[in-house]
């Protein structure tokens, strides 16, 4: 469950729409036990016409409710359940059950069980996207490590996607993360290093084979990174920001799959401005080849449009699966409005705007488009509330 917002420019830096609880004085009572819920309403509109990411709207609801036991300032166990519904659907989605482990040591913290994803793991939008947190997406299970002091800040995990048993039909699929930001102050100025890694792997050694099938056979790695520089002016009303950002990936199989390029890069700059409850920015993406699995696909290479079109006799046609946009240019503007509406409960409004510069066209015996450079534009409203309670303390 996420109650965080996140620009692009710094998803690894500022989240915007839920702050975390006031810590109070300390309580030297072990064990005790704490019950917390966590809601997040969320409308997001997603009016795309481009030929890479479809557009629809999402509304529903989400609910996190986790019992806590702490048995010492060290550590603490904790088992919930996520709940989901969508708008207009009477059933819930599959309800998912989690339990895990955090243990603090000085700066660190780790994590086995579920992970701590609300802050996107400090991952750039088009390496992470953000939309995961409003579908199942958002809970992960494996081990984590957290670090932070007053210059670093580091979060290192490692994720079970899926896991198989013996003669399981399909393959495992393993995730390993590592996002690295050096911060250092100049005054007013403030510079930032921020190092994203993110790895992929699908295979696996008891699933089965067949001879005919080369998506089954096939162990690949997909590894996504990102590097740039940040550099940021502290102002009394507000702050100015430039930043850019190298993205790139690498597919260490012949055989890439869906994914059609086996290497890429991107670049994006990006100037920003925050002003009390307000952030802006306005960015330009270009990429070449450029795929990133668990990223926004307004910003890949390769089209994730839902095949839905179908010819004369019934049968569904192939329009998008091969489609791929090699030179990718968009520039974009993102605002967030965030407020405190009451105590624990946050309130969100975002605008994205994305103008792709390149031209789009499909040419097959079925379906012929051309799409000119044009305005795609999504936005949100997310209400979050969190509550904790003490149920007892166990003397």
């Amino acid at each position: 469950m996420v109650c965080f917002i996140f620009t692009s420019i710094q998803a690894q830096l500022s989240p915007i729409l839920y702050k975390p609880f006031t810590q109070q004085k300390e309580d030297t009572v072990y064990p005790k036990i704490n019950l917390e819920a966590q809601y997040l309403g969320f409308v997001k509109n997603n009016e795309y016409f481009n030929l890479i990411a479809d557009g629809y709207t999402l509304l529903g609801h989400q609910l996190d409710l986790t019992l806590k036991l702490q048995t010492s300032k060290n550590y603490k166990f904790f088992m919930g359940i996520d709940l989901q519904k969508y708008m207009g659907l009477n059933d819930f989605e599959k309800p998912i059950p989690y339990i895990g482990l955090e243990i603090y040591k000085g700066k660190s913290t780790f994590y086995f069980g579920k992970l701590n994803t609300s802050d996107n793991h400090h991952l750039s939008e088009p390496l992470y996207d953000f939309e995961r947190h409003l579908d199942d997406r958002h809970i992960e299970n494996g081990l984590e490590h957290r670090f932070k002091n007053a210059h670093w800040q580091t979060d290192t995990w490692l994720e079970w996607e899926h896991f198989i048993f013996k003669e399981d039909s399909l393959r495992e699929r393993l995730n390993f993360g590592q996002t690295t930001t050096y911060t250092k102050s100049f005054g007013s100025w403030q510079i930032r290093w921020p190092l994203q890694l993110y790895i992929m792997h699908r295979g696996g050694q008891i699933n089965i084979r067949t001879v005919e099938s080369t998506t089954y056979n096939n162990a690949m790695v997909i590894a996504n990174y990102a590097t740039g520089l940040q550099l940021e002016k502290h102002l009394t009303q507000y702050s100015l920001g430039l930043a850019y950002t190298y993205f790139g990936h690498q597919i260490n199989s012949d055989n890439v799959e869906e994914l059609h390029f086996k290497n890429g890069e991107a670049h994006q700059v990006q100037i920003f401005i925050r002003h009390h409850a307000w952030q802006h920015a306005l960015s330009y993406w270009q990429a070449y080849k450029f795929v990133a699995p668990k990223g926004n696909p307004i910003y890949q290479s390769i089209s994730y449009r839902v095949e839905k079109y179908i010819n004369q006799n019934g049968q569904q046609m192939s329009v998008f699966t091969d489609y791929t946009e090699p030179n990718r240019s968009l520039l974009t503007w993102k605002s967030i409005y965030q407020k405190e509406i009451y105590k624990n409960l946050q309130g969100a409004f975002v605008l994205d705007l994305y103008y792709q510069l390149n031209e789009s066209s499909i040419e097959n015996p079925y379906y012929t488009t051309t799409i000119a450079p044009h305005l795609d534009y999504a936005m949100a409203i997310y209400l979050c509330y969190k509550f904790n309670f003490k149920i007892l303390n166990i003397k």
